[in-house]
């Protein structure tokens, strides 16, 4: 491992920050944090993390500032009164947030010193890294952590996730929906339609070979999402939304849920517990082929639905705007 290169890195990542924080200009200062994204993500696979670095590139660097840009696109660039700004007291508005996240700051780093100081943790490391091929039959160790050893803490996240649907759904409604037609230009269109493609088949690619290679439903079913913010955003919210209504995503974000709770419910038919790893017929194939890692793949599926469609409904229900009586 190149410490140097490492070193140079973090140097970047720790300016850019910085610098992404100091910007008053919105647009430069979102550019500059997908720039950090990046720099992260090429940190991660420096330290063999490959799955870290994925979910870093296509979460931070790509949906994450998708949805930045479009929020900013959708915002009134009309300052705020100046008597707002004269109600809220200078301590208020940089004292209160520093204290906040001093101690916060500090109980993380509590935490991290916690789990550093744990001896079970080399242990069952090592155990991983030598038993998942026998016991799960996936190739991908990170993929067999989240979708075997530890699929109950997934199906919390996917809860999280469709909490988060949920409060956003709530809290943007009662607005109409902006139906903009005309999109980009010609050329931005053209270029999109032929990419198009071949970003699918890699989101195809990350999602149904989650246990054999770096991915999985997560990283997958946030590509298929990026992919539908992007159509959007270059053809007009009327072009995607003709073609996946937005009841059909809540279809299939309820019917990844349910997927997964179905396979979860399969492992105590099986004479299992709930969410173990089948066997066969789901691990009819040899280890490293489609057909192995028993339920797994089923799983990042429901992860992927759930993930995509998700992710898809926050972005309609932020570029709702409210209409506005005239006074």
């Amino acid at each position: 491992m190149n410490v140097s290169l490492l070193a140079v890195l973090y140097l970047f990542i720790a300016v850019t920050a910085l610098v992404a924080v100091l910007l008053e200009d919105l647009l430069s200062a979102f550019i500059t944090l997908s720039f950090t994204g990046v720099l992260m993500a090429t940190v991660f696979a420096l330290l063999r993390a490959p799955d870290v670095a994925l979910t870093q590139a296509i979460i931070n660097s790509g949906l994450v500032t998708s949805l930045l840009l479009v929020a900013y696109s959708q915002t009134r660039k009309t300052p705020h009164p100046p008597e707002v700004c004269d109600e809220c007291p200078s301590w208020l508005q940089v004292k209160v947030p520093a204290f906040v996240c001093s101690v916060l700051g500090l109980l993380l780093f509590r935490g991290l010193y916690s789990l550093a100081g744990e001896r079970s943790l080399p242990e069952a490391s090592a155990h991983y890294l030598a038993r998942t091929l026998e016991e799960t039959g996936a190739l991908n160790v990170v993929g067999a952590l989240l979708l075997d050893y530890r699929a109950f803490d997934t199906l919390g996240e996917t809860t999280v996730i469709f909490a988060a649907v949920s409060g956003v759904s709530i809290l943007l409604s009662g607005g109409r929906r902006v139906q903009s037609g005309h999109g980009l230009s010609y050329i931005v269109k053209r270029g999109m339609a032929l990419l198009t493609p071949f970003i699918l088949l890699y989101a195809a690619s990350i999602l149904f070979l989650g246990h054999l290679t770096p991915g999985g439903g997560f990283q997958g079913g946030s590509v298929f999402a990026t992919v539908a913010i992007l159509m959007c955003v270059v053809y007009g919210t009327g072009f995607e939304a003709s073609r996946i209504s937005s009841k059909s995503k809540e279809t299939l974000e309820a019917g990844g849920a349910i997927l997964f709770v179905l396979v979860g419910l399969l492992g105590i038919a099986w004479g299992a517990g709930f969410l173990s790893n089948l066997p066969a017929p789901f691990s009819a194939g040899t280890p490293g082929s489609l057909l192995s890692a028993g339920n797994m793949p089923l799983l990042n599926i429901a992860v992927g639905l759930k993930v995509g469609a998700g992710l898809s409904s926050i972005f309609y229900a932020m570029i709702k705007i409210l209409e506005l009586e005239d006074d």
